[in-house]
């Protein structure tokens, strides 16, 4: 098989093995498989080889799909972390008052409750 098609067909392997850390939320490894995917699939495209261009086609419309479930998978990634933020956040301000509640307000001497009869 021609170099490129090779090239493209591991671009494959790397984008499916991006998409298991995306959908188990290790956004370090995707990230570092998405570096790799895209070296791979720039080399593909500088290599000067005579191959099918069907067969190229090919190769490049599974990867414009498999972008598409990544870009999707990310975005729900994206969402969850939003709303995890914005729970954290709702958690930090309950946590503020429940923390001058327990602090209490001071004592004011009042006179009438001090007072000896």
């Amino acid at each position: 098989m021609a170099e490129t098609l090779e090239l493209l067909d591991q671009a494959l392997e790397i984008g499916y093995e991006e998409l298991r850390f995306l959908v188990a939320g290790e956004v370090d490894d995707a990230f570092d498989a998405a570096e790799r995917r895209g070296v791979l699939t720039d080399q593909a495209l500088e290599t000067k080889e005579s191959v099918s261009l069907d067969q190229i086609l090919e190769k490049l419309n599974k990867l414009k799909n498999l972008q598409g479930q990544l870009t999707s998978e990310a975005k729900k990634l994206h969402e969850s972390l939003r709303q995890d933020i914005g729970r954290v956040k709702k958690e930090s301000t309950r946590f503020k008052g429940y923390g001058n509640a327990v602090r209490g307000t001071p004592l004011i001497a009042n006179r009438y409750i001090n007072k000896v009869g």
